[in-house]
């Protein structure tokens, strides 16, 4: 049995977050065939949660946020992309110095937490990438709204492709959530060890219900993530009107952190729009839902809200990109859209025709537990970790 250290973002309970989800499957996944370690950020009283996951864990305070003009100041110090000066802590990085040693294997939880894999340079390194970050800002900087951010994201972008080719080739092994995604990195570097662990939910978590009989359309995750504010301004603009026209009693409800200010007083001057803000539990909104809206636009990496509703029983209406680098068939497990009259025309069907619902339901939910629940991604966790021995 050897012992892993986990480097992670943020103490993974409650799974709030897509991030969170994945970290939690993988630290309980590990914990069954080896020791596992952990050190998080987070606050004092997370501790004992931390705890409950691994055998020896430190919980360290997350570094201040940075405002912009630090982040300038950075930007002209450094070659780093932002992403890896976001968490960079003096007291983090000592904590890895003192558990390092001790561990067979370090296994860094996102591009964020990746620079600190350079503290451990006698032991294998597992560099865990949710999403490829560089393709996602070269995605931002091509659809960007304003010069300066497209500008802003142009540098990110090759910043990050540099950080992450330095990354994934001085990783022992790379782990990714699709193909799709895995093709990428080995782009970056022909000659890195990359294997695909996919995403992944406890099925068993979210009982599957079988369809809503209401009007309630729901839009899923933080929005203070670029590309989902991106995806709900588009949604708000384009395409709701034309769904209040045909179906009148559709509501939409916004479930995640950080409301922009134009989302909250978009609620506040229409009752058929919910903004909730941060939710511990987004179960009762999948519930009371009829469908989980992805207008992704610009993206990258594999949605695991789209896991979740799968597996609760709540029909998606998609992007292509919104469902990218999962094993769904639009029109079979999922009602896919693009321009906005297709939009409205899939979730008017989604509203109002109930064996429609029910199809997609059945065949989305047999593909999580085919393919993505937590019993599935164990073979191929540890087909990657078995890499390490060859």
């Amino acid at each position: 049995m050897s012992r892993l250290l986990f480097l992670l973002p943020n103490v993974p309970h409650p799974a709030d977050s897509g991030a969170k989800l994945r970290n939690l499957m993988l630290l309980r996944l590990a914990a069954e065939a080896h020791t596992v370690d952990a050190i998080a950020f987070g606050q004092l009283d997370q501790r004992a949660s931390l705890a409950a996951l691994a055998e020896r864990t430190q919980v360290v305070a997350p570094p201040p946020r940075r405002t912009v003009w630090q982040r300038s100041g950075d930007m002209a110090r450094s070659r780093l992309p932002d992403m890896a000066q976001r968490l960079w802590s003096a007291d983090f990085a000592e904590a890895v110095r003192c558990l390092a040693p001790e561990a067979d294997l370090v296994q860094a939880e996102g591009i964020e937490m990746a620079r600190y894999l350079s503290l451990a340079p006698a032991v294998k390194r597992v560099y865990d990438a949710h999403n490829p970050e560089f393709l996602l800002q070269r995605r931002l900087s091509e659809a960007a709204p304003s010069i300066p951010a497209r500008l802003y994201s142009r540098m990110q972008w090759q910043r990050l492709e540099r950080f992450e080719r330095a990354v994934v080739r001085t990783s022992s092994l790379t782990l990714a959530v699709s193909q799709h995604d895995a093709n990428q990195l080995r782009a970056l570097a022909d000659s890195a060890c990359v294997c695909v662990v996919p995403n992944g939910v406890d099925a068993h978590a979210y009982p599957l219900r079988h369809g809503s009989a209401g009007h309630d359309l729901l839009f899923l995750g933080k929005l203070d993530y670029r590309p989902n504010a991106d995806a709900v301004r588009w949604l708000l603009r384009a395409v709701l009107p034309g769904v209040f026209e045909s179906v009148p009693q559709a509501r939409l409800f916004v479930v995640g952190a950080n409301p922009p200010r134009w989302l909250v007083e978009a609620g506040q001057r229409d009752a058929r729009i919910a903004v909730t803000g941060y939710v511990v539990d987004e179960r009762p909104y999948l519930r009371r839902c009829c469908a989980l809206l992805l207008p992704i636009r610009v993206a990258a990496g594999a949605r695991l809200k789209a896991l979740v509703a799968m597996a609760s029983g709540v029909p998606i209406v998609s992007t292509a990109l919104g469902m990218e680098g999962l094993a769904a068939v639009p029109g079979t497990d999922y009602m896919r859209a693009e321009s906005a009259r297709e939009w409205v025309r899939a979730l008017e069907r989604v509203l109002t025709v109930r064996d429609l619902r029910q199809s997609v339901v059945r065949s989305a939910r047999a593909v999580v537990e085919q393919r993505y629940d937590w019993q599935a991604v164990r073979p191929a966790l540890r087909f990657a970790y078995a890499t390490l021995r060859r």
